[in-house]
């Protein structure tokens, strides 16, 4: 038996049989994106790639091209230089970095949109330029490698009623570059897990823009505190937890575990196997139990501010299974809303619900939707 050691391969790569690639890293897809048609028309991809580093050489990611697998391969995202580190952290601290050292690994949290719906491809692949930082130099001074094929999910995305009532909801911390959420990837039951790829908090504004009025710590003085929260969907309650106590607003709690992340909340089957988490409810509010059957627009609780939480909000998303968080986040699209206003980013969001200041805005595509996920940002009015 033939035994030649990592260092080796990388310092001669092209010895290798023609039909051997030599990887500086080794690439694996979390779950194959499945596209979503967001509020602004287009076709939205989030999805994650596990790199490891199996080599005794430190690389770092010149930058990165997703390509339709194919004939043509046309590009569908480009990162390059300082861009790289705005979608690649470390495996262990999740900072944003460029470096693979020996041994260690990164997450790469990608996103990107097409046009149509005919523009989604069947497969894609992710093409790598890696930079051999050794010095002195050992090995290739840079490797270009193909890697992390995965076929693109084609299942449709359920459609939900409104959660809520009534206008000027935000989504929150929603799809598809905002952080807090599209990058909760965590690893249960030895798997890696994006829960909440698609999670939105809904929060409450005035028609100025504010998230509350008067002392932040008063929960009454929040627009979104105590507004019902509604069934999106027909179907089952599988998880219920209820008593947890709602937070001062201003910062998050110290101590909370796991378990009590998403506060008082609600896990329900969904028709095809889904399943819908809202979260961080008014204790004594919530109106169902495990075991419950309930329908669409059924009232299940009140926006609070329990748990894992800084403002009251409802924190929504769907997953493929039933699970808190060993489960993978699914797209959905809500039957109809109204986009109203936009957010001008998630910087301007936050400075509004620290300050209470109005939030400034940026221009939208104003009007209704149908079967769209609102995107990050914007503003709605639930029908």
């Amino acid at each position: 038996m033939l035994a030649v050691a990592l260092g080796a391969i990388a310092a001669a790569p092209a010895a290798a049989a023609s039909h051997d690639q030599f990887s500086a890293v080794n690439q694996s897809v979390v779950a194959p994106p499945n596209p979503v048609k967001g509020s602004d028309g287009r076709y939205h991809f989030v999805y994650e790639v596990q790199l490891v580093n199996p080599t005794s050489l430190p690389w770092r990611v010149s930058s990165i091209a997703v390509h339709a697998a194919g004939a043509t391969r046309p590009v569908l995202g480009r990162w390059s230089g300082g861009r790289v580190a705005k979608v690649m952290v470390g495996l262990g601290d999740r900072d944003p970095t460029r470096n693979i050292a020996p041994g260690t690994g990164a997450l790469l949290h990608l996103t990107f949109s097409v046009a149509s719906e005919r523009a989604i491809p069947r497969a894609i692949v992710q093409r790598l330029v890696l930079d051999n930082t050794s010095r002195p130099l050992a090995g290739p001074p840079s490797v270009t490698q193909t890697g992390g094929r995965s076929r693109v999910a084609r299942r449709a995305p359920v459609a939900l009623g409104a959660p809520l009532a009534g206008d000027n909801w935000l989504a929150a911390d929603g799809c598809c570059t905002a952080k807090r959420h599209v990058r909760s990837v965590q690893s249960f039951d030895g798997h890696l897990f994006g829960a909440q790829r698609f999670a939105i908090d809904w929060e409450r504004v005035d028609e100025q823009g504010r998230l509350f009025v008067g002392d932040k710590a008063v929960l009454a003085n929040w627009f979104g505190y105590g507004q019902p929260i509604y069934a999106v969907s027909d179907g089952t309650i599988v998880h219920a937890v209820d008593g947890e106590p709602d937070q001062v607003p201003g910062a998050l709690p110290v101590g909370i575990t796991a378990a009590k992340a998403d506060g008082n909340g609600i896990l329900q089957r969904l028709p095809g196997g889904r399943y819908a988490l809202y979260g961080h409810m008014i204790p004594g509010t919530l109106t169902v139990h495990v075991g419950d059957r309930v329908t669409k627009g059924q009232l299940l609780g009140r926006v609070g501010n329990s748990g894992n939480s800084s403002a009251p909000h409802l924190h929504l998303h769907v997953v493929d299974r039933n699970g808190l968080f060993g489960a993978n986040g699914v797209p959905y699209v809500f039957d109809r809303f109204t986009v109203t206003r936009r957010v001008a980013s998630t910087k301007a969001f936050d400075r509004a619900e620290a300050t209470g200041e109005p939030a400034r805005m940026r221009p939208v595509r104003t009007g209704p939707r149908e079967r769209e996920l609102p995107l990050d940002q914007v503003i709605v009015t639930w029908p």
